[in-house]
């Protein structure tokens, strides 16, 4: 009975301190990035969300924080001074992948890109129009009311970076809005936001592992008994694969399966009735906007690049990833959209350790090293 109420008091006192100081202590630098990045991340009537302008702010994803500065457009850049008016600019715009989550900007494609600039044939700096779950109707209309809007600016190219999630995001602009509604909700404290929830719905477990410190700890020697089981299966799966000795499989390797594993959600478009029913639907879509996105640059004698790029899971799976491109290279071909695949710099080695020294660990997203492999190929596509 002593032992029982012992247990019962510790668990007293650690919940009430570990509300009233420890969690908020260790927190802090984690909640006050999510509401940077919230705050920051602002409405636009004319393509949905966007970025405050020539702002600095700290942003989170994973656990991983990174600084965010924006330039007088309100696009990721390497600092929040204004845009000289007086250079050539081409512009990159996509999703998370171009916005960078993740990486300090010099790792980010466009800040690759900049790097590059000096090896170009003719002077231009890359401007960053990417944020997460942008989609082709977002590319379409935020590039359309940002040269409305600033004529001055000398735009040589528009870059779009089509991602495979532009299938799955684009279903919600499927009616082509022409403005947007205001629906960001209010910052949220996502631990004390779930504290009476579990409660609510008896979740004790996930309660004590979210909200005391001794909760946290367990969970972490779980999660490392989990990660330590996860790859010893992942190793024995892939030196059958492979047909390689258990202790021939490298770590890298173990890594391209963290990533390839990872969003399994998006793969589902791409396979079986998902990609029949589902995903090539929105893929004309897309092309469609892509089109008017060509008809509007072509009178402004701005060259749009569409530039195709792969996630792990396509890398290590052919059939998948011909499916995708077979389907889609025609249709942009068709509608005279210059096309840039740059696949095969992903596909010339062991396709394993190259997932896993070019993504982020855990995650679908190219790391510094990947989006260097990109960045060269379009520099190389635009020097021709």
């Amino acid at each position: 009975m002593k032992k029982i109420f012992f247990v019962f008091f510790f668990l007293i006192i650690d919940l009430i301190f570990s509300q009233l100081f420890l969690l908020n202590f260790l927190e802090k630098n984690m909640v006050n990035a999510n509401k940077e990045s919230f705050e920051n991340r602002i409405f636009n009537k004319d393509y949905k969300y966007t970025f405050k302008k020539s702002a600095n702010f700290n942003s989170q994803y994973y656990g991983n924080i990174y600084k965010v500065s924006t330039n007088d457009l309100g696009f990721r850049d390497e600092s929040s001074r204004p845009l000289n008016r007086n250079e050539k600019f081409s512009i990159v715009i996509g999703d998370s992948f171009v916005e960078g989550v993740g990486l300090e900007y010099d790792d980010t494609l466009v800040g690759k890109l900049n790097k590059n600039s000096n090896n170009l044939k003719e002077k231009i700096r890359f401007l960053n129009a990417g944020v997460s779950s942008y989609s082709s109707y977002i590319y379409l209309k935020k590039i359309k009311t940002i040269l409305d809007d600033n004529p001055d600016l000398k735009i040589k190219d528009v870059i779009v970076m089509l991602d495979k999630s532009d299938v799955l995001d684009d279903e919600m602009y499927l009616n082509r809005p022409n403005i947007f509604k205001n629906t960001k909700g209010k910052f949220i404290h996502k631990r004390k936001e779930d504290f009476f929830v579990d409660l609510q719905d008896l979740s004790f477990w996930r309660f004590y592992t979210k909200q005391t410190i001794s909760g946290k700890m367990i969970k972490i020697f779980t999660d490392i008994l989990e990660n330590f089981f996860s790859n010893l299966n992942k190793r024995i799966s892939l030196s059958k694969k492979l047909n390689k000795s258990f202790f021939q499989i490298t770590d890298l390797e173990i890594m391209a399966i963290k990533s390839i594993n990872n969003r399994p959600y998006i793969k589902n478009w791409f396979v079986g009735a998902g990609w029949e029913n589902k995903a090539k639907k929105n893929i004309i879509f897309s092309i469609e906007n892509l089109k008017i996105l060509k008809d509007y640059l072509d009178k402004k004698n701005i060259n749009l690049i569409v530039v195709l790029y792969p996630w792990s899971f396509e890398i290590e799976d052919e059939e998948v990833r011909n499916k995708y491109l077979d389907f889609i290279i025609p249709l942009l071909e068709n509608n005279k959209i210059k096309t840039l695949s740059v696949y095969d710099e992903f596909l010339k080695e062991n396709v394993y350790k190259t997932i896993g020294k070019n993504f982020i660990y855990n995650d679908v997203h190219f790391n510094g090293s990947g989006y260097k492999i990109i960045a060269d190929r379009i520099s190389t596509f635009l020097n021709k």
